[in-house]
């Protein structure tokens, strides 16, 4: 599996197409905390909120790296879509937490409110946990459920877009609400749960389909 791992991640870097969600990501994390972005938990709301969709996104890019008949060669040569597909949730995972930890470190950096530890273990459970939610909702779309990417990509579209509006109903949500009320909250630790469960899924979904 480790081999795997290291092959995929270095098709992913190979390809460059992670390079627009991380761009996007990083210029907007840029402008958040351009100026002062509030109290140390309330800030974090933001880079939350956008990180779901990035991960996402990113998720998508992973599953996605290598055209159909690359692909087809890699499960054969693994041993089969359950291995190639937990790999590749491995893979989305260890991208969405390094951009977790960089959200919750930057407003250390930049922010002019001081930051405890636990402020700091805050966001970054919190960042994770809307991690993973965003890899669960890229991979639960992704090949082979859908085989077109213009699916894939409309399908992760519409999720998303309407995570937003549904508020406390959602887990994301439920991070937000705490993070804006610059409180921790055990629900933040439920809605990583959802997340794990989420990611699972993905990958049991995926193999079911296969």
């Amino acid at each position: 599996m480790t081999s795997l791992v290291r092959y995929l991640v270095a098709d992913v870097l190979r390809g460059q197409r992670f390079l627009a969600p991380v761009l996007v990501f990083l210029g907007v994390l840029g402008m958040l905390f351009s100026s002062d972005a509030g109290q140390p938990l309330e800030a974090y709301s933001g880079s939350s909120a956008l990180l779901y969709p990035i991960c996402a996104w990113t998720a998508v890019v992973v599953a996605t790296s290598e055209d159909v008949v690359r692909r087809e060669i890699t499960v054969v040569s693994a041993g089969g879509w359950p291995r190639v597909l937990g790999a590749v949730a491995i893979v989305a995972v260890l991208f969405a937490v390094a951009m977790a930890a960089l959200a919750a470190v930057w407003p250390v950096v930049t922010n002019p409110h001081p930051y405890t530890a636990g402020d700091f273990f805050v966001g970054l459970g919190s960042h994770t946990a809307v991690a993973l939610l965003g890899v669960g909702v890229g991979l639960m779309f992704a090949r082979p459920v859908f085989d077109a990417i213009g699916r894939t990509v409309l399908a992760v579209f519409a999720v998303v877009v309407l995570t937003y509006p549904l508020g406390r109903v959602t887990p994301l949500g439920w991070v937000l609400d705490a993070l804006g009320h610059n409180q921790f909250s055990l629900s933040v630790l439920w809605a990583g749960v959802v997340g794990a469960v989420l990611v699972a899924g993905a990958v049991a979904l995926g193999v079911w389909r296969t």
